[in-house]
């Protein structure tokens, strides 16, 4: 049987890897732009990247150009 105590632990320890990824797929996205490595922009990048990442046009945006971070809260 599960204790109250370590259900929270879980919990505790899910919420840090879900910071983690979110880090990580920040990252990825903003990497994924072509402009973001000092290359040619490429038409239509931006649809493909937020298709892929489930996130609107828009967010994408954002994130590519750095005005969302991945914030990790503090506990």
């Amino acid at each position: 049987m599960t204790t109250d105590e370590e259900r929270l632990r879980r919990i505790r320890a899910l919420r840090t890897e879900l910071d983690a990824k979110r880090a990580e797929l920040f990252a990825e996205i903003h990497d994924a732009f072509h402009e973001n490595r000092g290359l040619p922009q490429v038409r239509g990048w931006l649809a493909k990247v937020a298709k892929a990442s489930d996130y609107t046009r828009e967010y994408v945006a954002q994130i590519r150009d750095g005005k969302v971070k991945a914030d990790i809260p503090k506990s």
